[in-house]
């Protein structure tokens, strides 16, 4: 019996995590600049952004953020359970539902890191052989929220750094409307290249989907090959995020960005892509989200326009909080499964 219901939770957790992947891409609003420009046909672009961001997710599925999510981030000799993944999942989605109906915008990694936080603490206190000190790999936990507050800051820097050296090197040397219109026809190209190399990373950072199944992998309830299978599945559930639900999204978004210049999203989608990357590559899971909004006040700046700070504000107060508030709802979610006998 208890084998039978390890195994649909196996089967649940996969699912979910498929899910998680389809959620993705239906969130996600990368392609927003490239469709505002007029670049490419709008289901032309769809179709682009959805393999790149699909190819990103299973190129870098080895390792990276996936390994830090599923494995990295535990104490030495801690696995994870069936159960303590399903609190974590279910955790993470109660915060992000309640946060989306309540017009809050929250970071999904940050949800999840801290759900696992809470759980593998939890974790500790009901397991006698376990010392909460040693239960999580706190070195890599703080590298990971020292990230959190990095990139953002980094985004900023960058985007900063891009508009002036090319303001100065190219933009301020264009004169009359033909030169300018013509300099923006060009950018819409390298915007882009700019998109695609942004979704790639988007994907390839994503640790929410594929962190759930290095976990299994991790603990034994996956073998390689069913990983690398399940991987795949989830990167084509991510590319179909984007072409059948995102655009919602995209269309509304690039309704608004028609009057941006291809130049400005070309530098807010490099310095975002550039972010992503070094992330990804040191294994560090980080908000897409947050890294934008910041590459879009360094822009500001640079251009000497206002910032609102109010929003800014907001902002910033709901990112701090994810973390604890999810880390205290998957610790009661997980306690109260213990209680049950499930750990």
């Amino acid at each position: 019996m208890a084998d039978g219901l390890s195994s649909i939770l196996v089967i649940i957790l996969i699912i979910l995590a498929i899910a998680l992947a389809f959620s993705i891409g239906a969130n996600d609003e990368t392609l927003s600049a490239l469709v505002g420009a007029g670049v490419l046909k709008f289901k032309i672009a769809l179709l682009l952004g959805g393999i790149a961001l699909g190819s990103g997710m299973i190129f870098f599925s080895g390792g990276f953020v996936a390994k830090t999510v599923g494995a990295d981030i535990l104490g030495e000799g801690v696995q994870y359970t069936e159960y303590m993944l399903l609190a974590v999942l279910i955790s993470s989605i109660i915060w992000l539902v309640a946060g989306s109906f309540a017009g809050i915008p929250l970071s999904s990694t940050h949800s999840l890191i801290g759900s696992v936080f809470g759980v593998l603490i939890v974790y500790a206190l009901f397991q006698g052989t376990v010392n909460p000190e040693t239960a999580l790999n706190w070195g890599k936990l703080g590298n990971v929220v020292l990230s959190w507050f990095l990139s953002p800051i980094f985004g900023l820097l960058i985007t900063f750094i891009l508009f002036r050296i090319m303001a100065k090197l190219f933009l301020s040397r264009l004169k009359g409307l033909n030169q300018i219109e013509k300099s923006e026809k060009n950018f819409k190209w390298l915007l882009l290249v700019s998109v695609i190399f942004a979704e790639i990373w988007v994907g390839a950072n994503s640790g929410e989907a594929l962190g759930i199944l290095f976990g299994l992998l991790d603990s034994g309830f996956l073998n390689l090959a069913q990983y690398f299978t399940f991987t795949l599945i989830c990167g084509i559930f991510a590319c179909l995020g984007i072409y059948f639900a995102a655009r919602y999204v995209i269309r509304n978004l690039a309704s608004q960005m028609v009057d941006s210049r291809p130049s400005e999203g070309f530098i807010i989608q490099s310095s975002s892509a550039i972010i992503l990357m070094i992330a990804t590559l040191f294994g560090l899971p980080i908000s897409h989200s947050h890294v934008i909004v910041f590459c879009i006040i360094g822009l500001s700046i640079a251009q000497k326009k206002e910032v609102d700070k109010k929003s800014l504000g907001k902002m910033g107060i709901y990112w701090v909080l994810t973390f604890p508030i999810a880390a205290v709802l998957a610790g009661f979610i997980y306690f109260g499964l213990s209680m049950f006998g499930f750990s």
